[in-house]
């Protein structure tokens, strides 16, 4: 991308100490980085307070244990819609998902325990039975969730989630250094508990799908931070003698545009999704949705301020220099 000479325009910067003498246009991005910082304090300070107020996640079958039941309805004119609509006026809090093809007519449902898996086994055969008739219903198998295996579950998932940042910090301090690292991890955290947040406030059940979309934002927003430290590589070795704070606002600003755009068109696909999806990957594309807003951010206004911040803090001639300069 080709310098822009902007010797008229009011909100360029005057970078004399870049080797070809010429003014850039950016955004001040890292002077505005305590009103982000506070920004995302706000949310997940409220998600913290939802979270404690309600006693916890709105936890999903996976993790609070519960019976899930494989059945086969073979009744005229029968699908999942009907299915879920009849639980919903019946009160019965269930999930039921199509099991093979539509036409099969076969179901996953999965149920709370209240007493004994046994027991809601036959109460939901015989509620099956009693709508749509003895020789219409077949419980094709079941499965146990103890909530022993939920909690087991959660305890892996979290053990994903910290492996999952180990390698990408050790990554990252490979390709570059250490408090790029430290930076995009920080950014990954971030992002992770925002959802997290919106996960509480909305009351989003905590299932497997909810892992695997906090897992698939991870690599999303660690790309286009990567993205960001390259180009700010990219200009630091041509420039030795420029300002860190000018470089990283100078590298976001040249790669905003491909930010945006990759993540539009990604938000359009998962909103698709999002509403002709299905009650089965409604809360899916949801968490992504927040998670694809929320990464784009982090690798703007977290990423990049907090690799900043920890390289003025640490390195001693950085220091010096932004205490001269007031930043």
């Amino acid at each position: 991308m080709q310098p822009q000479d902007l010797n008229n325009t009011k909100t360029a910067y005057n970078l004399k100490n870049t080797s070809d003498g010429q003014k850039y246009k950016f955004f001040p991005f890292l002077e505005i980085r305590w009103f982000a910082f506070a920004f995302s304090l706000l949310i997940i300070g409220t998600g913290i307070a939802s979270f404690l107020l309600k006693g916890g996640f709105n936890l999903g079958i996976d993790f609070k244990g519960g019976v899930k039941v494989d059945v086969n309805i073979n009744a005229p004119d029968i699908n999942i819609k009907k299915v879920r609509q009849i639980f919903i006026e019946n009160k019965m809090n269930a999930e039921i998902s199509t099991v093979g093809k539509p036409e099969e007519r076969n179901f996953m449902i999965s149920l709370p325990v209240s007493s004994s898996a046994t027991t809601e086994i036959d109460n939901l055969k015989s509620f099956l039975e009693k709508q749509f008739g003895a020789d219409k219903v077949l419980i094709r198998g079941s499965e146990v969730v103890e909530p022993k295996i939920g909690k087991a579950f959660a305890s892996r998932s979290f053990q994903l989630l910290t492996i999952v940042a180990v390698l990408i910090l050790v990554y990252v301090m490979f390709r570059f250094d250490f408090y790029y690292g430290a930076g995009a991890v920080l950014a990954l955290l971030h992002d992770t508990l925002v959802m997290l947040s919106f996960t509480a406030l909305l009351d989003i059940p905590v299932d497997i799908t909810v892992i695997a979309a906090i897992m698939t934002i991870l690599g999303y927003s660690i790309n286009d931070t990567i993205v960001v430290f390259d180009r700010i590589r990219e200009i630091a070795s041509t420039n030795k003698d420029e300002d860190l704070l000018l470089i990283m606002n100078r590298s976001i600003t040249q790669t905003l545009s491909r930010t945006i755009i990759t993540a539009l068109t990604t938000f359009l696909v998962v909103l698709a999704l999002f509403i002709w999806g299905g009650p089965v990957l409604h809360n899916f594309a949801l968490e992504l949705m927040i998670g694809i807003f929320f990464g784009t951010y982090s690798s703007i206004f977290i990423a990049s301020p907090i690799t900043y911040m920890l390289r003025r803090i640490f390195d001693k001639k950085l220091r010096k220099a932004t205490v001269k300069s007031g930043l």
